[in-house]
C-alpha cells in the first residue's frame, strides 16, 4: 500500500493540469478496478499529506477575499460535475506562473498568477471545471491501475521530479523527468493524454450547467498558448503538459454545441486582478501612476473604475497613509461601496488611525447581513488584535476555526490572541493545529502535548478527551509518501 500511495503522489502530478495530443479513444467505465488500487479514503489520505507537504515548502495567499472566490466559483461549479467528493481543500500559491493543479482526495489549487492571464470568471471556471473533473474520473487511481506495470525505480524517479516541480524548482524537476528512464516517462504521459480530453469533455458539461460560456475554455486554452509564445520560459505546467491548437480546436468545436453566454467579471474578480498586478508585475514606484491612468479610461460609474479606486487605497493602507486612503474610498459610488471588500479596507484604514470602535462597528454592521463572512470576520479579529481586546478577538478567531477548521492561519491568529488572552491551553492547541496543518507533524505534537498536560491539571475532561483524539490522529498521520 506504501508503494502505491508513493505512485500516486507522482502520478498525480503528472495529470493536473492540461495535458495535451488528443486522442480518438474513448476510456473505458472505472468500475471497481481503480478502488482496488487505491480507496477513495486512501486519496483523502494521501491529498491531506501532500497538501501538509506542499504548505511547509512553498507560499500561500491568505487574503480571505481570494480564497472565499475561489471557493464559491468552485462551489458553482460542483453541483454540475461528476465528482462524488464531499470534502474539499482549497490552496492559492503565492506564484506568478499561470497554473492549477487537482490532487486526490479533493484537493483543488491554483497558483494566484492565474489572475494576470484569465480575462474573466468564465474563464478561470473552464480552468476550475477541467480540475474537477480529474477528481471525478479519479484519474490518479487509474494512473496507478497502470503504473503498476512500469520499472519501480521509474515510479521513483518520476515521484522525485514531481516533488522539485511542487517546490518551484522546475529546471531540476524538469531535467528528473526527462532523465528518468525516457521510454517509462513517454509511456505515462500518452497514457494521460486520453484523460487529458475526457477530463476537456467532462469540464465544458460542467461549465454549461453552470450557466458559464463554453466559449471560455477555448478561449483560455489560446491564452495558454499566447503565454508559451511570448515568454522567454514557458509557464510551469506547460514543461510536461503542453497545449496545442489541436487541442484549441477541439475545444472549440465542442463549445459550438452550446449557445454563447455573456461572460462574469464581478468586482471581486477586477479587485483580485489588480492585486495580482500589484504583486507580481508592478513595483511600488509604479503602482499609484498606473492605476490613477487607469482612472482616466473608465468611466466613473464603472465597475473597473471602483476597482481600481480600491487599488489605490489598498497602495495608501500598505504606506500607512490612512488619510488618504479613506478621502479615495470616500468617493467610491454605490452598489461597491457596500461591498465587503469596501467596508474590510475601510475598517482597516480606521484602524490605521486607531479608530478601533469605528472600525469594528462598520464590520459589525456588515456581520449582521453575512454574519459567517470569511473576510469581515477575519478582519474583524485583526482589529481587535490591534485595539488589545485579545479576549475578544480570541472569541472571533475561535468561531472562525470551527467554520474553517483546515484553514492554517485561522489557527496561527487564534494561538496568538489566546496566548496573548492567558488562555494558555487553547494556544497550544491552536498552534499544534497551525503546525500541523502546515507540515510540522513533530512540532504539533508536541504543542498538543502541552495542551493535554494542562487539561489534566485543570480536570477539564472534555477537552482532555477531545485533545486525544487528535493525538490520535495526528501521530498516525503519514509524514511522507513513501510512509
Amino acid at each position: 500500500m506504501k508503494q502505491k500511495l508513493a505512485t500516486l503522489c507522482c502520478l498525480a502530478a503528472l495529470s493536473s493540469p492540461f495535458n495535451t495530443t488528443l486522442a480518438n479513444t474513448e476510456l473505458p467505465d472505472l468500475g471497481d478496478s481503480a478502488s482496488s488500487y487505491v480507496s477513495l479514503q486512501q486519496e483523502h489520505a494521501l491529498g491531506r499529506l501532500w497538501l501538509r507537504q506542499l504548505r511547509s515548502q512553498t507560499s500561500t495567499i491568505e487574503l480571505p477575499l481570494a480564497n472565499q472566490f475561489l471557493e464559491n466559483l468552485i462551489f458553482r461549479l460542483i453541483p454540475h460535475s461528476e465528482v462524488k467528493l464531499s470534502d474539499f481543500e482549497f490552496v492559492i500559491i503565492d506564484r506568478p506562473e499561470l497554473n492549477a493543479f487537482a490532487v486526490p482526495g479533493g484537493i483543488i489549487g491554483i497558483n494566484f498568477g492565474i489572475m494576470l492571464y484569465a480575462r474573466d470568471e468564465d474563464e478561470l471556471s473552464a480552468v476550475l471545471a477541467h480540475e474537477l473533473a480529474h477528481l471525478s474520473q479519479r484519474h490518479f487511481a487509474r494512473q496507478i491501475e497502470n503504473a503498476e506495470k512500469q520499472q519501480p525505480v521509474a515510479i521513483a524517479a518520476l515521484l522525485a521530479s514531481i516533488l522539485l516541480i511542487a517546490t518551484n524548482n522546475a529546471d531540476a524537476g524538469f531535467a528528473g523527468l526527462v532523465t528518468s528512464q525516457a521510454a517509462s516517462v513517454q509511456s505515462q504521459l500518452a497514457y494521460s493524454r486520453d484523460w487529458e480530453r475526457e477530463a476537456d469533455r467532462i469540464g465544458m458539461k460542467a461549465l454549461v450547467g453552470a450557466g458559464l460560456d463554453p466559449n471560455a475554455m477555448p478561449s483560455m486554452f489560446q491564452a495558454m498558448l499566447q503565454a508559451n509564445r511570448f515568454n522567454k520560459r514557458p509557464p510551469e505546467f506547460l514543461l510536461t503538459h503542453p497545449v496545442t491548437e489541436t487541442r484549441v480546436a477541439d475545444a472549440a468545436g465542442r463549445a459550438e454545441n452550446f449557445p454563447r453566454k455573456p461572460r462574469l467579471v464581478s468586482f471581486e474578480f477586477d479587485i483580485l486582478r489588480n492585486i495580482a498586478m500589484m504583486r507580481y508585475q508592478l513595483n511600488a514606484a509604479e503602482q499609484a501612476a498606473y492605476f490613477n491612468h487607469q482612472l482616466t479610461l473608465e468611466d466613473k460609474n464603472s465597475q473597473r473604475y471602483a476597482a481600481n479606486q480600491i487599488a489605490l487605497a489598498l497602495i495608501a493602507a500598505e504606506n500607512n497613509e490612512a488619510e488618504k486612503g479613506l478621502k479615495i474610498l470616500k468617493d467610491i459610488a454605490a452598489p461597491y461601496s457596500d461591498h465587503v471588500a469596501f467596508i474590510t479596507l475601510k475598517a482597516e484604514l480606521l484602524s490605521q488611525q486607531k479608530l478601533y470602535a469605528k472600525a469594528i462597528g462598520i464590520l459589525d454592521d456588515g456581520l449582521i447581513y453575512q454574519p459567517q463572512d470569511f473576510q469581515l470576520q477575519s478582519t474583524k479579529a485583526r482589529i481587535l488584535m490591534a485595539a488589545q481586546q485579545f479576549d475578544l478577538a480570541t472569541q472571533t478567531l475561535k468561531s472562525l476555526s470551527e467554520q474553517r477548521p483546515s484553514n492554517p492561519q485561522v489557527w496561527r491568529k487564534l494561538a496568538e490572541a489566546a496566548g496573548k488572552a492567558d488562555q494558555i491551553l487553547l494556544s497550544h492547541r491552536a498552534n499544534g493545529e497551525y503546525l500541523f496543518a502546515t507540515g510540522f507533524q513533530a512540532k504539533a505534537l508536541r504543542q498538543m502535548e502541552l495542551a493535554l498536560k494542562l487539561a489534566k491539571k485543570h480536570q477539564d475532561f472534555q477537552q482532555e478527551a477531545a485533545i486525544t483524539r487528535r493525538v490520535r490522529i495526528m501521530a498516525n498521520s503519514p509524514t511522507s509518501f513513501g510512509n
